[in-house]
C-alpha cells in the first residue's frame, strides 16, 4: 500500500488520498433528471458513474435517486478541489471533525439550487431547499487520524490554488 502512495505523490504532489466520492440526490418525478444528472457529473468528475433508481415515496409518488460515485483517487480529489477555496476554508473552519464519522467518510451537502448552475454553496442547519449531499472516503491508516489527514489535503489544496 505504501508503495501505490509514494507513485500517486510523484504523480500529483499530494500525499494524501481519498479512496473515492459518492454524491447522491432525491428527486421527485417532476424534476428535469438530465440537468440533475449533468449537475453530479459535474461535481464528482466525467469518468464517474451514474445510477437512477426509481421508487415510490411513502405517500406513493415516483421519486428517483441519483448516485455518482467515483473509486479513483485522482477523480476524488479533483471533486473535493471543486468545492472551491472559499468552501474549503469554511468546512476548516467549522471544525472538520463534526463531519467525519466513524468509518472514515467526509460528509458535505450543498444547496442543489446552485449546483444545477455550476455554482457551489455550502448547505447549512438554515437551508430549506433540495441538497445535494457528498460522501469523500479518507484515505487513512492505523496511527492517523482521519480528521488531520483530510485536513492536511485540504490545506494542501488550498495552498496549490
Amino acid at each position: 500500500m505504501v508503495k501505490r502512495r509514494i507513485q500517486y505523490h510523484v504523480f500529483t504532489g499530494i500525499d494524501m488520498s481519498l479512496h473515492g466520492v459518492t454524491w447522491r440526490v432525491n428527486a421527485s418525478a417532476l424534476d428535469n433528471m438530465d440537468l440533475l444528472e449533468d449537475s453530479l457529473k459535474w461535481v464528482s468528475g466525467e469518468k464517474s458513474i451514474i445510477n437512477r433508481t426509481k421508487d415510490k415515496s411513502f405517500h406513493g409518488s415516483e421519486q428517483y435517486l441519483i448516485v455518482a460515485q467515483t473509486q479513483k483517487r485522482k477523480e476524488a480529489i479533483e471533486s473535493l478541489k471543486k468545492l472551491g477555496d472559499d468552501v474549503l476554508t469554511d468546512i476548516l473552519k467549522e471544525g472538520i471533525e463534526k463531519r467525519i464519522d466513524d468509518s472514515k467518510n467526509l460528509h458535505i451537502r450543498l444547496e442543489l439550487s446552485k449546483l444545477v448552475a455550476r455554482e457551489i454553496s455550502l448547505a447549512d442547519k438554515k437551508t430549506t431547499s433540495s441538497t445535494v449531499k457528498g460522501k469523500f472516503k479518507i484515505e487513512s491508516y492505523p496511527g492517523e487520524k482521519s480528521s488531520e489527514v483530510i485536513s492536511k489535503l485540504i490545506e494542501t489544496i488550498l495552498d496549490n490554488n
